[in-house]
């Protein structure tokens, strides 16, 4: 029989044929996992932005039922090991993202120019109210700090200069996270990147709340022009009280000692959200702890740098960053 009549005999007995098995080959493979995939698969888009590296929404944890938890990375186009500045982000612990904050207009271009200095930065995003109480958003912080620990050659991180930096809700976060370090009682099960350690070596706190208690008496007071609801859902409470011992437990204040990292506090002389007293009274209490710290009130202004007028706004935003940058440079690039 020649070629073609085999050809012919094949399509009769349903035999594949070498045409039949090509077409079949040029189909997707298609794998399946046995669970629910929560990792996006594509890479992180890389960014080139004057002498800077910006990686975004590098997974850092995921979590089984949990968004997975994305941070933006900038790096210095130095080929050096620079220290790592991590940014956490305000939002009443509700709101909020890694690319914003207050009322600069481009917060990822202030990112890029302190990574210019000779740092990389990382901005993450964590669990906010709405998904997970505390000490969920916490431990998504200390976790950001691990996974970058252990990815510190891939990324040229001096591992044992990290530094965290917070606005709002994020300062607390970033001064529950300095004062906690390699705390167990804030470790997750099933912890990542167990090996690696959560300690941070400087700590910078633009107008955040260190002393809860008495910033729930201010939220839920008669008149108050700040919505409760996403910090009280956050802390497990309700405008008639909150579940015992959790502002002790959640409040920065209540871990001064010892061991504390160098600190920068900046806050509004006339902040109505988060007085400035919770910053002036972390200040006293670091200081008679024998911890470097550094208060700054930035006077006619309130929350977010929010002046009377634009300009003053501009202003007040600009010396936060300009007197962050240069305590930053002096702080962790000293001996360099």
């Amino acid at each position: 029989m020649n070629f073609f009549g085999i050809i012919a005999l094949a399509f009769m007995l349903g035999i594949p044929t070498m045409r039949s098995a090509l077409a079949r080959s040029s189909e997707p493979l298609i794998e399946v996992s046995e669970s629910d995939v929560i990792t996006d698969q594509l890479p992180p888009a890389i960014i080139k932005y004057d002498k800077v590296t910006i990686t975004l929404d590098i997974a850092y944890s995921t979590l089984p039922g949990y968004r997975p938890l994305l941070l933006d990375l900038y790096r210095p186009d130095n080929g050096e090991k620079c220290p790592l500045v991590i940014y956490i982000h305000g939002g009443s612990w509700t709101t909020g993202t890694k690319r914003t904050s207050g009322h600069f207009t481009d917060f990822p271009a202030v990112l890029a120019s302190l990574a210019r200095r000779g740092f990389v930065v990382a901005s993450v995003d964590y669990r906010l109210s709405g998904e997970a109480p505390f000490p969920a958003a916490l431990q998504d912080v200390k976790a950001a700090i691990r996974y970058l620990r252990a990815n510190a050659a891939l990324y040229d991180i001096d591992p044992d200069r990290v530094a965290v930096w917070g606005a709002s809700a994020g300062a607390h976060l970033a001064a529950m996270t300095a004062f906690t370090g390699e705390d167990m009682d804030f470790d997750p099960p099933g912890m990542q990147n167990a090996a690696e350690s959560d300690r941070v070596q400087a700590f910078v706190g633009w107008y955040g709340p260190y002393e809860l208690s008495s910033m729930f008496e201010h939220a839920t007071a008669p008149g108050s022009a700040i919505d409760p609801s996403g910090p009280l859902r956050f802390f497990g409470c309700t405008r008639e009280g909150c579940p015992p011992g959790v502002f002790a437990k959640a409040s920065p204040i209540g871990y001064v000692g010892v061991g504390n990292p160098p600190t920068l506090l900046i806050h509004g002389a006339d902040d109505t959200t988060v007085p400035a007293s919770q910053s002036s009274e972390l200040d006293k209490r670091l200081k008679a702890a024998g911890i470097s710290s550094k208060l700054v009130l930035v006077d006619g202004v309130s929350h977010d740098w929010q002046g009377n007028n634009q300009q003053a706004t501009a202003n007040a935003s600009r010396r936060a960053i300009t007197t962050t940058f240069g305590w930053l440079e002096k702080t962790m690039l000293k001996g360099k």
